[in-house]
């Protein structure tokens, strides 16, 4: 796997989760589940993006 690869995969995990996130986010209110949905795809986008901090930090 090559760095650009790595990226190109890290960046479409943080905006299908962003996405996700977002459509959870408008029934979080009335929705245990969306809550939960929203928070781990939160989780994800904050690990995907300390991933690629680290892979740019020693680049």
């Amino acid at each position: 796997m090559t760095p650009a690869s790595m990226m190109a995969m890290l960046d479409a995990c943080i905006a299908m989760c962003q996405t996700c996130m977002d459509e959870c986010m408008q029934h979080a209110d009335h929705s245990e589940v969306c809550k939960m949905c929203a928070q781990a795809c939160k989780d994800c986008v904050d690990a995907c993006m300390a991933v690629k901090d680290m892979m740019m930090a020693t680049a």
